[in-house]
């Protein structure tokens, strides 16, 4: 008979909120339900094979500056990641665009549980790509610079002393977080433990992602703040001794927990899964950016950050500068406009 706690895994009924409900227990997702959970009751996939085999034919004519995984590494695991990556290509042009991201190094984590399942596969990245990346496309070719920047201030809410540290010496979450987040966390996380970081991100309203980065820089605070300088700091912060995936997720947690909800990244739409029948598109206008005032988005952030003082008190008045920043920045979802 399966035990009451594989019970929950097996359960057809089994929901989402019922998931995070059991993840957020730190029960572990069994390996041999983990695929079948996130198709399903996760992600709820559509399986739109006449769509996605449309798009697999129109990857076959990409040009070779697409980057994909490395020939020497060719075999049938990457064949199938490189089939993927070719049909997100075709799908999202704004992809080929952005320099700041490869999405390859993205991708390729995921061919460990996916790579049997070449549409499952596609479908498990576009969804993340549409869900959890949703604003990582608004200032192509760059990074998101708007919505890193507001990583500053929950990091600056909940560690002002360790952000400030890092800040005097010229270290944003830019810096750090964006090279965590577009790697899909490879590498701060034991590979035996990723994937688990990965259920719990899933089960979650798509901004919880957000504070994995913030939580494995808190994780290692003692050690930054014994260091003095730009580059012994990032040195540490780039290294590749992976992190503890029980306490990066409880370091998480609490942290998003304790994150007033005025600044919590509200900007996300929440979790929508694919539809039958119709793939949505990254970034409908393909090249966008916020419009250029006299209030410019960045500019704003960058000198409210710099206002951070030694005073508790100065720290809260730049976080309640930075609630009717965010406040504006939302405002301006709706002034997109198409770069010429």
């Amino acid at each position: 008979m399966l035990s009451g706690r594989m019970a929950y895994f097996t359960n057809p009924a089994i929901s989402r909120e019922s998931l995070k409900i059991i993840l957020g227990n730190f029960e572990v997702i069994p390996e041999d339900h983990r695929l079948k959970l996130w198709m399903t009751a996760i992600l709820q996939l559509p399986n739109n094979k006449t769509q996605y085999l449309k798009l697999r034919k129109a990857g076959q004519k990409l040009d070779s500056s697409v980057k994909l995984l490395e020939d020497d590494k060719i075999g049938n695991e990457a064949k199938v990641c490189n089939q993927v990556l070719k049909s997100l290509f075709a799908h999202c042009s704004s992809l080929r665009q952005f320099n700041h991201f490869n999405l390859a190094d993205f991708v390729e984590p995921f061919s460990g549980l996916l790579v049997s399942h070449e549409l499952i596969y596609f479908e498990v990245m576009l969804t993340i790509l549409v869900n959890w990346c949703q604003h990582w496309f608004d200032h192509i070719p760059l990074p998101p610079y708007t919505l890193l920047s507001m990583l500053d201030i929950i990091f600056l809410k909940n560690h002002p002393e360790l952000y400030k540290h890092l800040s005097n010496l010229g270290i944003r979450a830019i810096d750090y977080a964006w090279r965590w987040l577009s790697t899909s966390f490879k590498t701060i996380v034991d590979p035996q433990e990723w994937l688990i970081v990965w259920d719990h991100i899933l089960v979650n309203e798509p901004n919880f992602m957000y504070f994995i980065p913030l939580a494995a820089c808190k994780l290692q605070s003692r050690d930054l703040m014994e260091l003095s300088t730009h580059s012994e700091i990032m040195e540490m912060l780039h290294s590749t001794i992976p992190l503890d995936a029980n306490s990066l997720l409880k370091e998480a947690y609490k942290m998003c927990d304790a994150t007033p909800v005025e600044l919590q990244l509200s900007q996300m739409h929440h979790f929508h899964p694919l539809i039958p029948g119709y793939y949505p598109t990254l970034n409908p206008t393909d090249l966008i950016t916020f419009h250029s005032t006299e209030n410019s988005d960045l500019g704003n952030l960058n000198q409210l950050l710099e206002k951070v003082q030694e005073t508790a008190a100065e720290v809260e008045n730049v976080i309640k500068d930075g609630m009717a920043l965010r406040r504006w920045i939302m405002n301006q979802q709706d002034k997109l406009f198409i770069l010429p």
